[in-house]
C-alpha cells in the first residue's frame, strides 16, 4: 500500500487502548469522511492516544474510531520537510465507529484539533494533502466527505477545516455549514449521548441536557433506530460583543467546553456567569464558587462562598481520585480543562481521562504525580 510509505505514518495498530475488536467490513469503501477532534490541537490530549481513552472509556466503543489521526502536535522531518505525524490506527478493512450508519463503507480520517479556532497550518495540510493521495492511489474510496455532509449529522460543527484546499478537489470549494441541532435525532451505529452531546456543535448541550429532555431513557442501552428528543435540550444563545471576553453578552463564539461549562455553572449553582465560551477570571472565580460549595453540601466545611481561593478553602479540600463521582470530580473535570488540559469528557466521573488530564498536569507543575487531586493540585488550578 501507498500509504504504508509515507515518511510520517507511525503504525499504532493494536497499541492503542482498546477493549474488543472491531468487526470487518462487508462492504466496499466508497467515502473517505474527514472529521476535526474538536480539541485544540496543541493541548495535551490532541493525540491518537488520548482519543482512544476516550472512545474506549467513555463512549464505550470496542477502540479508537479511525482508521487514521493526523496529529499537528507531533511534527516529523521528511525529505520534503516538515510533516504532521500520521498515525494509522485500525487496520483498513475494520468497520470503525465514526459515521453511524455509514461505518460499512466510510474510512475515518481525524485531523486533531478545533478548526472552529484553530487555524490549520502547513505541515498539517502536507499531510492530509499526502495521505490522500496515497490512499486514491490504493484505491481506497472514491469520495471525500466531511462528518456533517453524511446522512444524519449535518448538525456537526465537524470538521470545519477546509479539507478541500489539501488536494485536488473536484467540487466546490466552499465547506458546507452546520445545520442547527434537530429538535428529533434517531440513533445510529455507536450513537452515544455522550457521542452526541459531547462539543459537537449542539450549543453546549451535555449529557444530563439529553436525559433530562427524554425521561426514562437509559444511556447505556441507546438502540439504532431510537428516537431522542434535542428540542428540549438546545440552548439559545444570542450575539457576541468581543470587545470584553469575559464580560460580553452571551453568544456561541468562544470555546464549546467552556461555553458549556459555563451553563453548567449557571444551571447547577443559580450563577449569573455570562455564557460566551471565554475562560476567564470570572469563570475561574465561578469554578471555585462551585468547589466551595460542594465541599460545604458534602463535607460540611462551613466555607464562606466567594469565589477567592484562600487558607480556610485550601484546608478543606479533600482528595478526588480515580472512581469518584459526581459535582466534585466534575469541578475537576473543568478546571483541568481551563487549564489546557482536556480530560476527555465532562461526565463528573473520575475515569481514565480525567486520570490521564491529572496526571500530565501534576507533572508539568512539578507536584508529585499520584493521580489524585488534592490539595496541592486544587492550589495549582485555581490559586494562580
Amino acid at each position: 500500500m501507498n500509504f504504508n510509505n509515507l515518511q510520517q505514518l507511525v503504525d499504532r495498530r493494536g497499541k492503542l487502548k482498546s477493549k474488543g475488536t472491531y468487526s470487518k467490513r462487508t462492504k466496499t469503501i466508497t467515502h473517505r469522511v474527514w472529521h476535526h477532534s474538536l480539541t485544540k490541537k496543541n493541548l495535551a490530549g490532541s493525540d491518537a492516544e488520548s482519543f482512544a481513552d476516550y472512545h474506549v472509556n467513555t463512549l464505550g466503543w470496542p477502540g479508537v474510531g479511525y482508521t487514521f489521526i493526523i496529529e499537528p502536535k507531533n511534527l516529523i522531518n521528511t525529505p520534503n520537510g516538515k510533516r504532521a505525524r500520521i498515525v494509522y490506527a485500525n487496520d483498513i478493512d475494520r468497520r470503525t465507529y465514526h459515521v453511524g450508519n455509514s461505518n460499512q463503507f466510510s474510512l475515518g480520517i481525524c485531523v486533531a484539533g478545533d478548526y472552529r479556532y484553530d487555524t490549520m497550518d502547513e505541515a498539517t495540510l502536507a499531510s492530509i494533502a499526502e495521505l490522500h493521495a496515497a490512499l486514491v492511489k490504493d484505491g481506497i474510496g472514491k469520495y471525500d466527505k466531511a462528518h456533517n455532509e453524511m446522512p444524519g449529522y449535518s448538525w456537526k460543527a465537524c470538521c470545519q477545516y477546509n479539507y478541500r484546499d489539501a488536494f485536488d478537489w473536484k467540487g466546490s470549494k466552499t465547506p458546507v455549514k452546520p445545520q442547527p441541532a434537530p429538535d428529533v435525532y434517531t440513533i445510529q451505529e455507536g450513537d452515544t449521548l455522550w457521542s452526541i452531546a459531547h462539543k459537537d456543535g449542539t450549543g453546549g448541550v451535555q449529557v444530563e441536557d439529553l436525559i433530562n429532555a427524554n425521561p426514562g431513557i437509559d444511556p447505556t442501552k441507546l438502540q439504532i433506530g431510537q428516537k431522542i428528543n434535542f428540542g428540549n435540550a438546545k440552548e439559545v444563545i444570542v450575539q457576541p460583543d468581543n470587545d470584553n471576553k469575559d464580560e460580553t453578552k452571551p453568544s456561541n463564539s468562544g470555546d464549546a467546553i467552556i461555553n458549556s461549562i459555563q451553563k453548567t455553572l449557571n444551571s447547577r449553582y443559580k450563577f449569573d456567569l455570562v455564557v460566551d465560551g471565554f475562560n476567564g477570571p470570572k469563570t475561574k472565580s465561578a469554578l471555585i464558587k462551585a468547589l466551595q460549595t460542594e465541599l460545604n453540601k458534602q463535607f460540611n466545611k462551613k466555607l464562606v462562598v466567594d469565589g477567592k481561593w484562600g487558607a480556610k478553602t485550601n484546608a478543606a479540600i479533600v482528595i478526588v481520585q480515580k472512581g469518584a463521582k459526581g459535582n466534585l470530580t466534575w469541578v475537576l473535570q473543568a478546571a483541568l480543562y481551563t487549564e489546557g488540559y482536556n480530560p476527555g469528557s465532562l461526565d463528573s466521573i473520575f475515569g481514565k481521562g480525567t486520570e490521564t488530564a491529572l496526571s500530565k498536569f501534576q507533572k508539568d507543575k512539578k507536584i508529585t504525580a499520584d493521580n489524585k487531586a488534592g490539595k496541592a493540585t486544587f492550589t495549582k488550578l485555581f490559586a494562580a
